[in-house]
């Protein structure tokens, strides 16, 4: 899909969208290798692996988009993540019960609340296990949602930091990386914004 396709489509939604060009954005930054491979959640976080790709619900968002339900699968996710040179996580939050219940897209994803989605063969506080198993990551967040917009940033290997003026932040370059079908990944995305009465607002980073 073009940067023009994705505003039509948020467009038709009901969106405002534009698109914006990388200079525009002051604070785009490259990802390395200490960043969390973590959700598009623009709360602040307990950890300091802030400079890593943002993706709907850090591994899960992989494993919704694949159809991949299972334990056994997050688990290789996970490792092909760390493969890839990233920090693979998930998250909860500091008042959710249970805490790992925490990350709004695996929440929606378990209820059966994403359109066309299966839900998956486990729960939040079995996938937290799981991806800490092999080697991940598991974050808390802090406080409640207050995201003005939703970024949707196209520049590879560049993401933005969440900060207390919050944003959704969607590095949609990662379906190149992970081989994602592109429509499918950012209709989810949409979806998840959409059911949390997240803004419907949107900018699209390109190069």
């Amino acid at each position: 899909m073009t940067p023009e396709q994705i505003v039509d489509v948020l467009k038709s939604r009901g969106w405002t969208a534009e698109i914006v060009n990388k200079s525009q954005v002051e604070d785009l930054v490259d990802v390395n290798a200490e960043g969390l491979f973590k959700c598009v959640d623009g709360r602040l976080s307990d950890h300091d692996g802030m400079h890593g790709p943002k993706v709907l619900g850090g591994v899960y968002g992989i494993a919704a988009a694949r159809g991949v339900m299972d334990l056994d699968g997050l688990a290789a996710i996970v490792n092909e993540v760390a493969a890839a040179g990233y920090v693979p996580s998930v998250h909860g939050d500091d008042h959710a019960h249970p805490a790992p219940m925490g990350c709004g897209f695996f929440k929606l994803w378990s209820l059966g609340e994403l359109p066309g989605l299966a839900v998956p063969d486990y729960d939040a506080e079995q996938g937290q296990a799981a991806v800490l198993d092999v080697g991940g990551v598991y974050e808390t967040l802090e406080g409640g949602h207050a995201e003005s917009k939703v970024m949707i940033n196209l520049v590879p290997k560049t993401t933005l930091v969440p900060k207390l003026d919050q944003r959704f932040v969607v590095d949609a370059w990662v379906t190149g990386e992970f081989n994602l079908d592109v429509p499918t990944y950012l209709t989810l995305a949409v979806e998840t914004v959409e059911r949390l009465n997240g803004p419907r607002v949107a900018q699209l980073i390109v190069g």
